[in-house]
């Protein structure tokens, strides 16, 4: 009787221990939810020269921050009555340049404050803007069909050339006068209609006043929704 009972605590105890092992081996998943992604235009020094470009970065309210950090300037900021001062104790001309160049297109900056400099404005980083400058859109930016282009130029008789090409042809094309002739930095603005969805250029020059051959030609790939 005794051996009966010692078996049949045996069993009760093996199949306790089948329970246990079960619920270690009990597994449990999540899931990731993406972080929503706002667009902003960085100003950036390539081969002597201003560009825009287009970043993805989390979305945001602190996008002067998140432009610096875009730009892999690791700085505090601070805007108070249109000026913003960036907690950096250093930088270089084309940092410098960088920095102006993106935080003053906010409406809310005026002036920077940077690398020891105070009330800096786009004037006293002219060296790096090229002849033709398009601001917007930037670079890699995604547009509608109907496209608007703006920008700074300071060229011959304040002429130039706008364009939208797609699939290697020229499907837009007018010819814009800038705010002011060079050797001044003046502004232009114009719209131009795309025929098809998906990869663009815009390209803007000057023409030539000898034979028309484009001249300071900047090409800003987009994509066209």
């Amino acid at each position: 009787m005794i051996r009966r009972l010692l078996v049949l605590v045996a069993l009760v105890a093996a199949a306790a221990g089948c329970g246990s092992s079960s619920e270690k081996g009990a597994t449990t998943t999540s899931t990731t939810v993406p972080t929503e992604q706002m667009s902003l235009t960085v100003f950036e020094v390539a081969g002597g020269a201003l560009h825009a470009r287009t970043v993805h970065v989390p979305k945001t309210q602190a996008v002067a921050r998140a432009a610096l950090d875009a730009l892999g300037v690791n700085a505090d900021v601070t805007i108070d009555a249109g000026t913003a001062k960036v907690d950096l104790d250093s930088a270089t001309p084309e940092q410098t340049a960088e920095i102006v160049y993106t935080l003053t297109q906010f409406p809310t900056v005026h002036r920077v404050d940077v690398g020891g400099r105070t009330g800096l404005t786009r004037d006293d980083v002219l060296s790096f803007v090229p002849p033709i400058l398009i601001e917007k859109p930037a670079a890699n930016a995604q547009v509608s069909k109907t496209i608007a282009i703006s920008g700074t130029a300071s060229v011959f008789e304040a002429t130039l050339v706008v364009e939208v090409r797609q699939s290697g042809k020229v499907v837009a094309k007018q010819t814009v006068t800038a705010s002011e002739g060079a050797p001044g930095h003046g502004t232009f603005a114009t719209t131009l209609q795309a025929v098809s969805s998906g990869a663009a250029t815009i390209a803007a020059y000057a023409p030539s006043a000898a034979d028309g051959t484009p001249q300071h030609e900047q090409d800003i790939p987009v994509t066209v929704r």
